[in-house]
């Protein structure tokens, strides 16, 4: 009985499968961008991340002036705007006093508490529809988005931000004023996933759908659940990132412009703490609606305030907008968009004294507390670390966390929130077949399976290196540069990952799955399955394909030529409509079997390699594959 039923399914999946895809052009502003690092080796950033970058500034914003509640939501900001700010009548005696911004875990309890009592109340307040917190988190969308990154404006803009929302915040209780997250500190466990800021005091479940802590149970406008995949990508930053950003001398060295290296860029490495936490502060268009949104800005504010103080100090006025070549948002007379603040406006030093920062105190072997029980002494560096959430109560410790070992880099799984154009439901998605051929890393040393030569194992090369034969040498090794890896990659293990995700094009939306590769072999294949939003008649769905590895290293995309049928490298920019022939399926199952045939021998399926269209290339090259 079993093979009639399966013959009926594949008879199915063909009817449902039938389509055409093709190569369009990448979006207007996308090819620019990555031409910044045209002339930058691929060893001084992770290309991952730059793509994550610039695929956010033009890619799937979305629209909100047909929001129903777009008028509400600009008369509360104006409020929030006016009690924040002022207006011309307002004297000095009225300016509210600086709010004291301190970490998130030298809180009090009672404080931490309140904090967060203050953030559900906005959350529940629907007198500004939906509530009061998603209508300020609705301003980090749309054309906003594109105000606030991409340029010098990117830090004056997110500090009018962050005063708006605390003015939000005072409103419930005046005592409050918004925490930083140092995630530096997190950052030197050896598995921060295990840090204590993931556990129900603080920020509450870290992976899929939050479901524990103070923020259990919110859910986005478009009622999707708040999500979270924290440590399955990105990373978060380093006490190096921090000290790379305050060696440099002036502004113009420090925001995204031609010319200025990865590793002095305060935006391009915020936004790998975005892609670390995943889920919603994965996109920029929902990030604001997860409350670490704020922490994480309130710590990249305390950066560049920590910058302004270093630069003046050397004689530099920190008031003067940077000067360097960018789009017209990012002009110094630009307007900010939030009421009032131009460019140029929101780098002045009236805006920087509305809040001050107090530093996480040192700590030493003779002197270990670190004035709260979530933080805990590292003796040798003097530096007061998070508690994991599996241990507490010590009070110092020889290394960051010895209580919890680091966890594999690969091989997690990602919560996807299935959003398209607002609609949140995998019914309204399609899966496109990938093919995923992926070269043996370049740090990749050895893999301790030797030839023998003459009766005696040779441990100069393992038997798979490239390295060690004059074709894969050729092919492999020789081509390969070394790109920067995220800090915290394992450069040794069998097992990779690499990532496939598709950013919408015409619709706002973004998917990301991976496949697990093995990295001892010169060269190996496998196959992944990423999802679209579902074309219709007449209607096609256009999107962006991008890969990377788990290190964060890119990986090109290349298309089936509909003449030679053979793979070449396209722009990753795709069309996919209900045209013949064969190749999206409405279903995973369908895509499953769209590239294994049972109906062949169902004892070993045939694999159908003409049905993939796209296939992702992981070769480690030395230049970044988009801005060649």
């Amino acid at each position: 009985m079993e093979t009639p039923v399966l013959t009926a399914i594949l008879l199915v999946s063909i009817h449902l499968t039938i389509a055409k895809i093709c190569e369009i052009p990448l979006p207007e502003g996308l090819e620019e961008c990555y031409k910044r690092v045209q002339e930058e080796n691929v060893d001084s950033y992770v290309g991952s991340l730059y793509s994550w970058h610039c695929e956010h500034l033009v890619v799937g914003t979305y629209n909100t002036s047909d929001d129903e509640f777009l008028y509400e939501r600009q008369e509360y900001i104006k409020q929030l705007y006016e009690e924040a700010f002022g207006n011309s009548s307002r004297t000095k005696r009225q300016t509210p006093s600086p709010c004291v911004r301190r970490e998130y875990r030298m809180l009090s309890l009672f404080e931490r508490v309140r904090f967060h009592n203050a953030i559900n109340t906005l959350k529940r307040d629907t007198s500004v529809r939906p509530n009061k917190y998603d209508a300020i988190a609705s301003i980090h969308q749309g054309t906003n988005n594109r105000i606030a990154h991409g340029g010098p404006g990117f830090l004056g803009w997110h500090r009018v931000y962050l005063l708006v929302y605390e003015t939000a915040l005072r409103q419930v209780d005046p005592n409050i004023c918004i925490p930083y997250w140092d995630s530096t500190r997190d950052n030197e466990l050896p598995n921060p996933y295990s840090s204590s800021i993931w556990s129900n005091e603080y920020m509450g479940t870290p992976r899929g759908p939050v479901i524990a802590g103070p923020f259990a149970g919110w859910r986005l406008p478009n009622g999707i659940q708040l999500t979270r995949n924290t440590g399955v990508d990105g990373q978060l930053l380093s006490v190096t990132n921090v000290q790379n950003i305050l060696s440099r001398r002036r502004h113009e060295e420090i925001v995204v412009a031609p010319g200025v290296p990865f590793l002095y860029d305060l935006e391009l490495n915020h936004g790998s703490v975005h892609v670390y936490v995943g889920g919603g502060m994965n996109n920029l268009n929902t990030a604001a609606f997860d409350p670490i949104f704020f922490l994480h800005h309130a710590y990249i504010d305390y950066i560049w305030e920590l910058f302004r103080a270093r630069i003046r100090s050397l004689g530099v006025n920190p008031n003067t907008y940077p000067q360097v070549p960018t789009n017209s948002f990012h002009t110094a007379n630009y307007p900010t968009g939030l009421l009032g603040y131009t460019q140029v406006q929101a780098y002045s030093d009236s805006l920087a004294s509305r809040a001050r920062y107090e530093p996480v105190p040192t700590c030493s072997s003779t002197s270990p507390a670190c004035g709260n029980r979530f933080l805990v002494c590292n003796r040798f560096t003097t530096r007061c670390l998070p508690t994991s959430r599996t241990t507490r109560g010590k009070r110092s410790t020889n290394a960051p966390d010895d209580t919890c070992s680091s966890a594999p880099n690969y091989g997690l799984p990602y919560q996807n929130d299935f959003c398209c154009d607002q609609k949140c439901d995998s019914s309204y998605w399609a899966y496109v077949p990938v093919n995923i051929v992926s070269m043996r890393p370049p740090t990749f040393n050895h893999y301790d399976s030797y030839p023998v030569r003459a009766g005696t194992v040779d441990t100069s090369h393992d038997i798979y290196q490239p390295l060690a034969y004059n074709m894969t040498n050729r092919y492999i090794s020789s081509r390969q540069g070394k790109p920067m890896t995220y800090d915290r990659c394992v450069n040794d293990t069998v097992s990779g990952q690499v990532f496939v995700y598709s950013r919408g094009i015409n619709y706002a939306g973004y998917y990301k799955e991976s496949s697990l590769i093995d990295q001892r072999l010169p060269i190996s294949s496998s196959v992944g399955f990423v999802a679209v939003r579902k074309p219709s008649p007449g209607a096609p769905t256009k999107v962006l394909i991008r890969a990377h590895d788990s290190c964060g290293r890119e990986c090109f995309v290349t298309c089936k030529d509909p003449q030679t049928q053979r793979y070449r490298n396209c722009s990753g920019a795709i069309a996919v409509s209900t045209e013949a022939p064969l190749m999206f399926s409405y279903s995973f199952e369908t895509a499953v079997l769209s590239v294994f045939d049972f109906k062949y021998n169902i004892d070993c399926p045939r694999y159908l390699t003409n049905n993939f269209f796209l296939t992702v290339y992981c070769d480690y090259k030395n230049s970044f594959q988009y801005a060649e």
